[in-house]
């Protein structure tokens, strides 16, 4: 499918409710599984991603039912504890997340377990959690680190030290803090960390779930042998899906209001207030609502995105429309993510006109005026809808090609941006 953009006739105007964290749902369904009772995900992410974490639990032997109040989704899941299924084989869709906790799941069962997913997620490294894996006597196969992987488990070792590196994925530190209570894992982390605060999400949710740990920072983190909890977790909504409409309202020329964002969630991606601020944006924020007033004044800023890879795409759009010049730095992982979105970001800005250009770890964005033209998705979400937002304030139309892989973390981005006066045509 292809959408086809007009440019803003109108300034964008209204409410948008957040929709729910992606992170925090793939980790409350993988808590559910692993406690032993029923537990409910309250306001839950369904989409593409979820979606298959949903399906992989289910496969490793928890049964789910999902219910639409209206509000909002929720799961009930029926958790199996320690006496978690051999799948024996496993599809995890487009999911990174998915595929590299399951990875670590997969390890607690009897038997060899076969885990992939599509063309771009079979491109994703996952060798160092192999590897750590390997330590604590399981065998793995794969090729170059990347998937389809083979995990032979058990674990038969408690209360083991094990080495991470988390240089390129702070995941591969979620994966084993996942299986950590099942087993008792001390967890030392090597190399730098990048995107480190999904490691304090997934942490959030375990102590909800009633497992308590120590840490030394992001350098070290002792989990020792114990129940995961049935409970009740309500997901917090994101500050990665808020950020594109901010970004949206920011290049409106209107005023907009997002409802029901958590100022003391420990999401690293609420940096991007700040960070609409540095570009000359007017944001407000009031409890829970977060008012962004657009403008055309916008000036273009540096940006290090260690913790924050998942803004880039967003932090791109606005450095489009921005004067002078941004420079995003620290974002080198973004290399492994669903497409080198490094690469696909600049190539879809000299699409549209834009000077842009990558950098060793990151990019260089001239902005100040974009044209029409086509641009593609490369089939990644975050892409995609970066192109939507830019196209906003294009000189004419844009065409994004591949637009349905939106669905992937936010399916009601295209209705939440009409409801605010965009003009956005989706072609099957």
């Amino acid at each position: 499918m292809r959408a086809l953009v007009y440019p803003l006739k109108h300034p964008l105007r209204g409410f948008v409710k957040a929709p729910p964290s992606k992170s925090y749902t793939h980790r409350a369904l993988f808590a559910s599984l692993l406690a032993n009772g029923y537990s409910r995900v309250v306001n839950s992410l369904v989409a593409g991603d979820t979606l298959a974490t949903l399906s992989t639990i289910n496969s490793f032997g928890s049964v789910t039912t999902l219910v639409s109040t209206g509000e909002y989704d929720e799961v009930l899941v029926r958790g199996v504890g320690e006496y978690v299924r051999n799948p024996v084989r496993i599809y995890c869709r487009g999911s990174g997340t998915t595929l590299r906790i399951a990875t670590a799941v997969a390890a607690l069962t009897e038997g060899p377990t076969l885990i992939y997913g599509n063309e771009s997620l079979n491109r994703r490294p996952v060798g160092p959690l192999l590897k750590a894996l390997n330590s604590l006597g399981v065998r793995t196969a794969s090729i170059n680190g990347k998937p389809p992987v083979i995990v032979e488990g058990p674990i038969k070792v408690r209360d083991a030290e094990v080495l991470i590196d988390a240089s390129v994925s702070s995941q591969f530190v979620t994966a084993l803090l996942m299986i950590a209570p099942v087993i008792g894992l001390r967890i030392k982390v090597v190399g730098r960390v990048k995107s480190a605060p999904y490691i304090d999400l997934t942490l959030k949710v375990l102590k909800a779930f009633g497992v308590s740990f120590e840490r030394v920072g992001y350098r070290e983190f002792i989990v020792r042998e114990c129940r995961y909890l049935p409970t009740e977790f309500t997901v917090p909504n994101d500050y990665s899906s808020a950020s594109l409409i901010m970004a949206a309202a920011a290049l409106g020329g209107g005023e907009v209001v997002i409802e029901g964002l958590d100022l003391s969630d420990p999401q690293g991606d609420k940096e991007f207030i700040k960070i609409l601020k540095e570009f000359g944006a007017e944001v407000r924020v009031r409890g829970s609502l977060v008012e962004v007033v657009g403008s055309e004044s916008l000036v273009g800023t540096t940006v290090d995105c260690s913790n924050t890879p998942d803004l880039v795409p967003t932090i791109a759009a606005v450095a489009a429309h921005a004067r002078g010049v941004t420079e995003v730095v620290g974002a080198d992982h973004l290399v492994f993510k669903e497409s080198n979105r490094l690469v696909t970001l600049a190539k879809n800005l000299r699409a549209l006109g834009v000077e842009a250009s990558v950098t060793r770890d990151g990019l260089v964005i001239r902005g100040g005026g974009v044209r029409g033209g086509v641009v593609n998705s490369f089939g990644d979400h975050r892409v995609a809808m970066s192109m939507v937002v830019t196209a906003l304030r294009a000189e004419s139309p844009v065409v994004i090609e591949g637009i349905e892989c939106f669905t992937d973390s936010y399916p009601n981005f295209l209705t939440d941006l009409r409801s605010l006066g965009a003009l956005i045509e989706v072609i099957k």
